[in-house]
């Protein structure tokens, strides 16, 4: 019987050999990127093509490579940056001593991975630029090193300035970035209309407010709509928890509750679309309230609940900061060039820092990757033909950091690859060896390169194969051995990448239970948070409670990934395997529901009363939060703790309480502290057998 790891990696190759996603493409990008090499190559032929001419065309080329890469900034300066460390891997891919250009690539590969892990923007403009290390010796064979360098820099300085070029739809990153927040809101509002004990998958919510948090300069609307997502998401939870109070109480009140957050769920979408969308539609509240205000239970009452108020009433703000984007003319709030800088460098090189010990996988990643690179090196300079380099470019673009990213990266390119190569090779056959017609031909493959880029991996490697023949290496008295030959080196480097990832793996199923632990530690310190403000609201610190919150989302999107990853690996324990592990994440998840609805119970600076016997309660919690770690780590647990005799304790501390103004607050404590202890006793059944 096939494993399922197995199984699944081949599900996976196969499905991105198929996939293809038009509604990705973005056409005026695309045709914006082959402009700028269109202008690269007519100064090339002004000049009379010179030697340093393919120099530049590649520098603008790659420039325009990591415009398109879905998640980057279209502003000018990646493609400057580009183009400057493209130019720092010619001058080391020209280094003449073999021995030396080996140990330079290996030190070149596992420099550039490490640094590249610390954020999306760093590892696509190494991994980008890192292709000019190995086709230096073509570059600098008539150019020289020098000139060459500066010629690369130059192409991407072509590119930034067609960054500029109209149409140029202002703040649009940013706006893309706060429109995918609300739609990971708007996702949610949707799962919790249908089980309001629906686990969180609000991994998108905090990659975009991540990446908000690391820009210096922002519209003020943007910067105001980023600190208002936690009252977003704690409006929606707290409608949620009254839908699910009410659940079995009255069919109406059910679906009243239900409507709301589906409403919630359409505005919020239709904020997103409104500040991306140059045509958006229009929005009519007055209709949409009308549709809510005939629930029967509205109608019987005139009124709304007062969550259903708390929601509209944030929704309503909401929508002001779209008016306000769309509007135009919003102020724009700045950092400090230099302070900005300096502190994102801090953070980077603390981060780093962070990583520097054996068991961190960016380390094991940066490590085999420079084990691929200089064995690939190796075999490449040995190649008895003139495209070895094939070998040791396609083993850095395959190498990824999980085994299914390597295995479907590396057959996806292997085929794009080889038959981008094999095409380009016959077509060079058929074409007349005529500059005008080679140029025209470069520039279409740049076209389809870049409208291809988010659209099909497969089409994206031919086309990028097709483009670097015809550029670097349209050359040879045999065509078809040529062709043969590129595509056996392509081969090669593949298997090498895959290989290698085979030999020293980093498998993320052994991780599984480590990254558990550290999301049941991140519960605990919310769980804390959350009962310490019942008890002692006067202490409460929303900074703190938003760290908290981050720390979270941080530490279950990196559960998540991982558990995706291991879920193609073709192997098992010891510890939880993926669906184990997202399976005792989901009970995880169900417990804090039930905490957000008790933080949802005190507004924003409310001054309130503190609640007698919840520090005692918190403390057992505290003690089996503690006690899960220990089992999702395969540590030897803690004595564990009755959280159902806890669980009394507060309900007889709570009932003696005689205070109108603390009802609500302790009827939802109450409630909830019944789903808290299910759903921890849950997560502990799931994670009692794992290390037995």
């Amino acid at each position: 019987m096939l494993n399922p790891g197995v199984r699944e990696s081949f599900r996976r190759v196969g499905r991105d050999l198929r996939s293809w996603t038009p509604g990705e493409a973005v056409p005026v990008l695309a045709v914006r990127a082959a402009f700028g090499i269109a202008v690269a190559m007519s100064a090339v032929a002004f000049a009379g093509h010179p030697s340093w001419g393919q120099a530049a065309v590649m520098g603008a080329w790659l420039g325009g490579v990591a415009m398109l890469t879905p998640g980057t900034r279209t502003g000018p300066s990646l493609p400057l940056l580009v183009g400057a460390a493209g130019a720092l891997g010619v001058v080391l891919g020209s280094i003449g001593d073999p021995i030396v250009l080996i140990a330079a690539a290996a030190a070149y590969a596992f420099t550039l991975t490490f640094i590249g892990s610390v954020t999306h923007i760093a590892g696509v403009t190494f991994t980008v630029s890192g292709i000019m290390f190995f086709l230096a010796d073509h570059l600098t064979a008539e150019a020289g090193v020098l000139l060459a360098a500066v010629a690369c820099a130059a192409g991407g300085a072509v590119q930034a300035l067609t960054a500029l070029l109209p149409p140029y739809y202002r703040w649009a990153e940013d706006r893309r970035t706060l429109a995918d927040a609300w739609l990971a809101l708007a996702a949610e509002a949707d799962a919790l209309a249908a089980d309001p004990n629906a686990p969180f998958r609000t991994e998108p919510l905090f990659e975009a407010a991540q990446e908000l948090d690391r820009r210096r300069a922002l519209p003020a609307a943007v910067l105001e709509a980023r600190r208002q997502i936690y009252a977003v998401s704690t409006a929606i939870g707290r409608v949620a928890s009254a839908r699910a109070r009410a659940d079995a109480q009255d069919r109406d009140t059910v679906e009243f509750y239900s409507e709301a957050l589906e409403l919630a769920a359409r505005l919020l979408g239709h904020f997103a679309e409104q500040i991306t969308s140059r045509a958006p539609t229009e929005l009519d509240w007055d209709a949409l309230l009308d549709g809510l205000s005939q629930n029967p239970m509205a109608t019987a009452t005139g009124t709304m609940p007062t969550e259903i108020g708390g929601l509209l009433r944030t929704l309503h703000e909401t929508g002001g900061f779209a008016e306000r984007l769309t509007a135009g003319g919003d102020d724009v709030v700045a950092d400090p060039a230099l302070a900005h800088a300096a502190g994102t460098a801090r953070q980077a090189v603390g981060q780093l820092r962070a990583r520097l010990h054996r068991r961190d996988p960016v380390i094991h990643h940066a490590l085999r990757r420079a084990g691929v690179i200089a064995l690939a090196m190796t075999i490449g300079l040995a190649w008895p033909t003139g495209h070895g380099y094939w070998i040791p470019l396609t083993a850095w673009l395959v190498l990824q950091a999980d085994f299914a990213g390597t295995l479907t990266r590396g057959v996806t390119r292997a085929v794009g690859t080889t038959g981008g190569v094999v095409f380009a090779s016959l077509l060079g056959m058929l074409l007349p060896q005529d500059q005008l017609w080679l140029s025209l031909v470069v520039l279409a493959y740049a076209l389809i390169a870049y409208l291809t880029r988010p659209v099909s991996m497969l089409v994206f490697a031919a086309a990028v194969s097709g483009f670097t023949v015809f550029q670097i290496d349209l050359s040879g008295e045999n065509p078809i051995a040529a062709a043969l030959d590129r595509g056996a080196c392509t081969l090669v480097g593949a298997a090498l990448a895959i290989g290698f990832y085979t030999l020293a793996p980093t498998w993320q199923t052994r991780r599984l239970g480590d990254l558990l632990g550290d999301l049941v530690d991140a519960y605990r310190d919310y769980a804390r948070l959350s009962l310490d403000r019942q008890a002692h609201p006067a202490d409460y610190d929303r900074k703190v409670m938003h760290a908290a919150i981050d720390q979270i989302r941080a530490r279950r999107s990196a559960l998540t990934a991982a558990a995706d990853q291991a879920k193609a690996e073709p192997v098992a324990g010891p510890g939880p395997l993926s669906a184990d592990a997202l399976g005792a994440e989901a009970a995880l998840s169900r417990a804090a529901r039930a905490l957000v609805a008790v933080n949802a119970t005190l507004g924003r600076d409310e001054q309130a009363t503190g609640l007698a016997g919840v520090d005692a309660f918190a403390d057992s919690l505290d003690t089996a939060y503690l006690r899960l770690a220990a089992l999702a780590r395969g540590d030897a647990p803690p004595r564990g703790i009755d959280l159902s005799e806890a669980v009394q304790r507060l309900d007889f501390r709570l009932a003696a309480i005689e205070d109108r103004d603390t009802r609500t607050r302790r009827s939802v404590l109450r409630w909830e502290s019944d789903n808290v202890v299910e759903a921890l006793d849950d997560a502990a059944l799931l994670m009692a057998g794992w290390n037995a």
